[in-house]
């Protein structure tokens, strides 16, 4: 009986090298998926979508705020047709957009020669609250304006 073991040896060898291929495949595979999911998570983010809310919404509340002779219900009533229009809009996309607006008009910060004339500083706050099925997010933004 032959006792050469050399061939034993070769077929460990090639077990050790197909399995520890595998492995690395396995690893690099794993690798590759987790930054494609990264960079999906990234590009999801409805970033653009909120910054034009943001936008749109604060320019509304300012350019409200800023009209004379404008009484409070009137605001309200503007604000809600406001927020209604958006949602309608945002809805169209698949994304649930909802507004609460909070008005209030006063003397405190006017000058004197505004309180004189008749004109209050009119303040218009608006809660705007997006959710599109994974993000969800609520600003309260509100007028900085006379």
């Amino acid at each position: 009986m032959i006792r050469d073991e050399k061939a034993q040896w070769i077929i460990l060898a090639g077990f050790t090298i197909s399995i520890s291929l595998a492995v690395l495949i396995v690893l690099l595979n794993l690798s590759f998926m987790s930054g494609y999911q990264a960079s999906q998570a990234q590009i999801e983010f409805p970033m653009y979508e909120l910054r034009e809310l943001h936008d749109e919404t604060y320019t509304e509340v300012n350019i409200i705020a800023m009209q004379d002779n404008i009484t409070t219900d009137e605001i309200n009533d503007t604000m809600v047709n406001y927020g209604n229009l958006l949602s309608q809009l945002y809805a169209y996309h698949g994304q649930l957009v909802t507004t609460s607006v909070n008005t209030t008009t006063s003397t405190k910060n006017a000058t004197t020669a505004d309180v004189a004339r008749g004109l209050n500083v009119t303040t218009v706050t608006i809660e705007v609250t997006f959710y599109d099925g994974t993000t969800r997010y609520t600003e309260r933004l509100s007028s900085s304006t006379i």
